[in-house]
């Protein structure tokens, strides 16, 4: 891992914490020791804001974007930067290579603080003690399947014995050659994920109070909806379904009737009011903007990026998702190359200030009927599933007898993902996984996995390895 000491951060409140206002203050008040972040509520939970905080880091950007980028439903010119993440042979010493390492393993460095040390200087209530231990652990949990996504090798193709990521479980003390972890392979990380995930369940609490703090906050249902996403990864698809049943039988999510309420506009990048469909995100827009999570770094808006007119018109003419979640985005472009392109509505405020959805309800409805549909091959249920999608966006429903076999039922399971989720920063790992072309569709399997970035290599002294190229 990075040779950095990761320190503990105390951040003023935020996410509603504590405050009644659901601020997202996010200025660093103090450094302080464990011994001090642990001796209250106050200042343990004002310190697990740290811990969102960098996965937010983690997962804006740059990160949310390169795996939208791989996939031709993005438009971008080759002298885009995004442009040589959907090709082969990928720089080991590129920034954004070794930013994704970095940024995750901070979230794990911090997270790993909260689940060694509270035990040892924890001084407030026990039950809050194991909540906050819980989240870190989603926190963690969420970490590794990123790093897994991205740099596990066969870790998206069923390759268990291949070699993923070190797992670092412990707070990092300083640089100690001895204590140096080599890459654990894919299997042992997927474990370890899934591990973090069912400890977390017992002290996550079922809600936070309200409707905000509840989708930024890890619950027994976020913690579910990742273990729903992980098993479908991992293949174990009857662990799926049973994630997703525990999912859809909690009330407090629903699937939103209106596209446009669940990504209203949002101009003044003040909308922090997240839709019962949202099960994990980051209210980027809350409050204005001031201090918060900063800007997320997805250039949507003004199409640096765009929705490639090829994606659209494969698009059902009366899809909603094409009709209202896409649209002509900054009106004031005169780049000849982007001004006539549209983009995607789902981030259409002008600054940056959209709400970032992690995990949505959309997403556990299809993982289930995907499941189903590797278990039962062709079946009414995983049909069921997919119509609720479909009709949601104003498309007829199909049903059970347009399907004659599991492989066509997956097939128009694999397009409704890739239109609903499009945009949202997994698809090129969706793709991956069902062994469908990316941008570049003569990518070998060895080219599809980022490489373990040089600056780690070389202050392992060579205990970390990397891919084959």
């Amino acid at each position: 891992m990075r040779n950095t000491h990761i320190k503990i951060v105390a951040f003023v409140f935020f996410l509603g914490f504590i405050s009644c206002d659901s601020r997202l203050d996010l200025a660093p008040t103090d450094i302080l020791i464990e011994k001090d972040v642990f001796a209250n509520v106050e200042n343990a939970e004002a310190a697990l804001s740290d811990v969102y905080y960098k996965l937010f880091l983690a997962s804006s950007g740059a990160t949310h974007v390169i795996p939208d980028a791989s996939l031709p439903y993005v438009g971008l010119p080759e002298t885009s930067s995004y442009y040589k993440y959907s090709g082969g042979n990928l720089d080991a010493t590129d920034q954004e290579v070794e930013n994704i390492w970095i940024e995750y393993y901070e979230v794990i460095n911090v997270a790993n603080v909260f689940i060694d040390k509270v035990p040892v200087f924890g001084n407030y209530d026990e039950a809050k003690e194991l909540q906050h231990i819980a989240e870190a652990k989603f926190n963690r949990a969420y970490a590794y399947w990123a790093l897994l996504s991205f740099y596990g090798y066969g870790g998206l193709t069923g390759n268990f014995d291949g070699l993923c990521v070190p797992l670092q479980l412990m707070p990092y003390n300083g640089f100690n050659p001895s204590e140096l972890i080599p890459r654990n392979t894919n299997g042992e990380v997927y474990a370890q994920i899934i591990k973090d995930l069912t400890e977390a369940l017992v002290d996550l609490p079922e809600n936070h109070g309200d409707n905000i703090k509840t989708r930024v906050r890890a619950t027994k249902a976020t913690a579910q909806a990742l273990l729903s996403r992980v098993q479908l990864y991992k293949r174990d698809y009857q662990a799926c379904v049973e994630a997703s049943n525990d999912v859809l039988a909690n009330t407090n999510y629903t699937l939103e009737t209106e596209l446009l309420d669940l990504f209203p506009l949002n101009e003044e990048g003040t909308t922090s009011d997240f839709s019962d469909e949202v099960i994990f995100g980051f209210p980027v827009s809350s409050n204005g903007g001031n201090f918060q999570y900063g800007i997320h770094g997805i250039y949507y808006y003004n199409k640096y990026i765009w929705v490639d007119a090829d994606f659209i018109n494969s698009m059902d003419a009366s899809d909603k998702r094409r009709t209202e979640l896409i649209f002509e985005g900054n009106p004031h472009i005169t780049n000849p190359t982007t001004a006539n392109e549209k983009t995607t509505f789902k981030f259409n405020n002008p600054e940056q200030r959209d709400d970032i959805q992690i995990i949505r309800l959309a997403e556990v409805i299809l993982n289930k009927a995907e499941a189903l549909a590797q278990i039962d091959g062709v079946n009414t249920e995983s049909v069921a599933l997919l119509n609720k999608i479909k009709e949601r966006s104003g498309l007829s429903p199909v049903d059970v007898s347009d399907f004659a076999t599991k492989e066509e039922l997956l097939t128009a399971l694999y397009n409704e993902r890739y239109i609903e989720t499009a945009f949202e920063g997994r698809g090129r790992f969706d793709f991956i996984r069902t062994n469908r072309p990316l941008r570049n569709p003569d990518l070998t399997e060895n080219e599809k996995v980022f490489p373990i970035p040089q600056r780690e290599i070389d202050l392992s002294g060579g205990v970390l390895v990397q891919n084959p190229k």
